[in-house]
């Protein structure tokens, strides 16, 4: 029997890199963007401060010393220095961006941390109140990115055993064979990989950094007993959030309705995710006349320009970055057999989709303007980009086609 032992596990906190995949960044938020990342690692260490913790535990990806700059190295020394006052150690293994020789040789890291080298596993003993209670294993993965595992096992003489590396060798579903936990990074999702006879866990990044990063992130706190069973439990540390939303319109629904709804919605959000900032990217399913105005320069438009004016102003924010619509044009049968432009339009659109070559808008393109960039776009090909642009093509004919006539009205025969 042993005492319990309390870890913070975190990785790729990557402080060289801001949020990034926005079309468009307003000024009052590219304070907000640049500064997420810092104050997610500010609060991983936090976190370890909160819990008390035995240690903490970097899988790699810290950040890119070139990158990042003076304040990320700043920031680090800060927080480090924290954790020392209160004699917390820091066991840190290089990722993709930091191995251990790109540090400056300048700025001495604090006696609290253990930097892993490069393509072997070293051992440190963590001790509590004078004694060990546990054995930390750990390598820095090499310039190919690769970690060899080979050199982790258990300890002799029946210590807790910890592994820190960012990604291993073993094959899925063994990578926490050869230690009790094995503390991951690489990916910036959570996810633990394997439970049995060890525990692998990848905790993800602090903070999501594009809009395919939804939801939250943080870091891992591990909680070890006695018998040494290892649990985890989750802790965010992120101040910016990305999420994404769908919604269902009707051939009834009315653009006040769908409206009304992302609003409603967004307050949902708001108490849901409370003192987070949010950025939603809403993608609109159905069917009727409004999915052929959810398109650019057109309600998708209207619909962001009022709703980043209620919730993108205020503090937390909430800002609505996209609205897609990926439904088909949506238009009664009986349209199709008029003998009007309408009509004729969309059995045009009917025979390209019925096609399967590319588009080849080179041809249109002006002689004054043409350059090997626009060319390359001007061909487009590929059933998911050839799709795209004649979805959003019969859209906007449509709307052009019918829009003196309200919503759902048919036009006359000719």
């Amino acid at each position: 029997m042993t005492q319990p032992i309390r870890l913070v596990h975190a990785s790729d906190l990557h402080l060289e890199r801001p949020l990034y995949g926005l079309a468009d960044i307003p000024d009052q938020l590219r304070e907000l963007l640049i500064e997420a990342p810092y104050h997610a690692a500010e609060q991983v260490f936090e976190t370890a401060l909160a819990e008390d913790a035995d240690a903490v535990l970097l899988a790699g990806d810290v950040l890119h010393v070139d990158r990042a700059g003076p304040p990320a190295i700043v920031l680090l020394l800060d927080q480090f220095a924290r954790l020392g006052e209160r004699k917390i150690p820091i066991y840190w293994a290089g990722g993709t961006v930091d191995a251990p020789d790109t540090w400056p040789r300048s700025v001495t890291l604090p006696e609290n941390v253990h930097v892993f080298p490069v393509g072997r596993v070293e051992t440190f003993d963590l001790g509590h109140a004078g004694e060990v209670i546990a054995k930390v294993q750990g390598t820095s993965c090499r310039e190919d990115g690769e970690v060899d595992a080979r050199g982790f096992h258990r300890d002799v003489h029946g210590l807790f055993t910890i592994g820190v590396a960012h990604g291993t060798s073993d094959s899925a579903g063994h990578e926490g064979d050869r230690v009790h936990y094995m503390a991951l990074g690489g990916r910036h999702q959570q996810q633990t990989v394997d439970l049995e006879p060890g525990i692998a866990h990848y905790c993800g990044t602090p903070q999501g950094r594009q809009p395919s990063e939804t939801g939250r992130h943080g870091c891992t706190v591990v909680t070890v007993d006695e018998t040494h069973k290892a649990k985890t439990r989750f802790v965010a540390t992120d101040t910016v959030r990305w999420i994404d939303q769908a919604l269902e319109v009707t051939a009834t629904t009315k653009s006040e309705q769908l409206h009304d709804r992302m609003v409603e919605r967004l307050e949902k959000l708001q108490a849901q995710h409370a003192g987070v900032d949010l950025f939603v990217r809403w993608t609109i399913r159905g069917t009727g006349p409004l999915v052929n105005r959810l398109r650019p320069n057109s309600l998708s438009d209207e619909l962001l320009v009022d709703l980043r004016r209620r919730f993108g102003e205020r503090q937390p924010v909430a800002w609505s970055v996209s609205i897609t619509c990926d439904s088909a044009l949506s238009v009664p049968a009986e349209w199709f057999d008029q003998e009007t432009c309408l009509g004729d339009f969309l059995r045009v659109v009917r025979g390209f989709e019925q096609q399967e070559k590319a588009f080849d808008l080179r041809p249109f393109i002006p002689e004054n303007v043409r350059n090997e960039f626009l060319e390359s776009i001007a061909l487009v090909d590929g059933d998911g980009a050839r799709g795209e642009l004649l979805c959003r093509a019969s859209k906007l004919g449509v709307d052009l086609l019918i829009l003196p006539l309200e919503e759902g009205d048919l036009p006359a025969e000719a």
